[in-house]
Parts: C-alpha cells; structure tokens; sequence
C-alpha cells in the first residue's frame, strides 16, 4: 500500500480510536504489522499522538481555563502526572517489543474490553474538585499502564476516575486534559532522540497528523455522548471481537 494512504489510514485509525475507549496505540500497532508500516514506527505513534493533544486543546480550550484558574484540580493534574511518567518510563523498553506482538496486544484489548464493560455499572457523584490526592495517584497509575498498546487511557482513566467516585460526566474532560502533560512529555522524548535526523517528519507523517486532529475531534463528541447514554458496552462487544479476530488471525 502506498505510504501516503498508509498514513492517512493511521491517522484515521488513531483520529478515532484516541478518545474512544478500544486503545488507539492497540489498533496502530495490530494495522502497522499488518500493512507492514516502513520507518520509526514509535516515532509515528508519538507524532499521531500529538495531533490528538491538539484535539484535546481545541475542544476542552475553555475547560482548560477553568482547571488553570483552580489550584486544586492543577494539583490534581501534577500528581495525576507523576505515576504516569514512572510507570510509563518503567514499562517503556517493554512497550516497545509489544507493539511488534499483536497477538498479545490482543490479550490487551480483552483487559480493556472488561474495564469498559465495568465503566457502565460504577456510578460516581463527585465532582472533580472532590477526587482528593489519593484519587489523582490512583487515576495516574491507570494512565501509566495505558502506555501498554491494547489498554485503553481514555477507558483506564474513566474507570479510576469513577472507581474513586466522580461522576462520569464530570471525569470525562479531566480525563481528557489529564493526558496533555504525558502526551507532550512523550513527543518532547522522541523529538529530542532524533537529534538532526528530521527527515522522519516525513509527508505520511504529516498527513497521518492532519487526519488525526480533524477526526480526532469528531471522536471527543461520540465518547461524551455515550458516556452520556451508558452504552461502553458497546465498545466491549467490539473489542472482544477485535480482539478473537487478530488471535485467530495467522
């Protein structure tokens, strides 16, 4: 397949799978293998990320402000951070085999499917403000793990945030900004390993980039929404087929 359509299919993929709960990292992984991707493919992953932080920024940009304004839900942000960035640079040598294995990727999507079939039938009635410390660290080693291809971070970190007891609505867009600083310090880590070699910010790139932040915005609305209506079992049903489908796979 040709490079440019290869990269706008990514793009595609990870547009619409970041913000819904099925791991993005998961999918970009299993479709790499299979159109046998050429280049840095980590590298890749992190630029596509990128395009959905710029996502985040665009929609939640006034909710953004709100948090700025509160010193307790930026604390909240900090140590939300701290366990993300230690188990993400624990696990990260290992990540980077598994993104070559999608048959345990698989496995992963399974994991995932369970944690958002859970996400229908936990209530919380916090508000944000109220998650406490405990609950940030909490929410963080959820995010840290998520760094696994095939665990969701937009599932792990709604079901932490509602297993300490927010609301969903309420853990939605914190979920959300909480992954600004990660996303970030992750793409800042892959561009500073590149040195002078910038000629991996090729034009598949570019163009897996730019489909990324548009569809990535489409994707943001269709998570609140059936966040909203309770319909997460959805996205186990499709996971748990995904999942039997590259298992079964040769």
């Amino acid at each position: 397949m040709n490079k440019l359509i290869s990269g706008a299919l990514l793009g595609l993929v990870q547009g619409l799978t970041e913000f819904l709960p099925v791991s993005s990292s998961g999918h970009l992984a299993i479709l790499q293998h299979y159109l046998k991707f050429p280049g840095d493919r980590l590298f890749f992953d992190v630029m596509l990320h990128f395009a959905t932080l710029l996502s985040v920024l665009v929609y939640f940009r006034r909710r953004i402000v709100e948090y700025l304004r509160s010193p307790r839900i930026l604390s909240y942000i900090v140590l939300v951070t701290i366990p993300t960035g230690v188990v993400g640079l624990l696990l990260k040598e290992k990540v980077e085999v598994l993104i070559r294995a999608p048959k345990i990727i698989a496995i992963m999507l399974l994991i995932t499917a369970f944690i958002t079939f859970l996400v229908d039938k936990i209530e919380g009635t916090k508000k944000i403000e109220e998650l406490g410390s405990t609950g940030a660290l909490f929410v963080g080693v959820f995010q840290g793990l998520a760094v696994i291809p095939g665990i969701s971070r937009s599932g792990s970190t709604i079901f932490a945030s509602v297993i300490a007891g927010v609301d969903k609505e309420e853990a939605a867009p914190f979920s959300f900004i909480v992954s600004i600083p990660a996303i970030a310090g992750a793409t800042l880590l892959e561009t500073l390993k590149l040195g002078n070699h910038t000629a991996q910010l090729d034009a598949a790139t570019l163009v897996g980039m730019t489909v990324a932040f548009a569809t990535g915005l489409a994707a943001i609305k269709i998570f609140v929404e059936t966040l909203r209506t309770r319909r997460f079992r959805l996205f186990s049903a499709y996971l748990i087929a995904a999942a039997l489908a590259v298992l079964l796979a040769g």
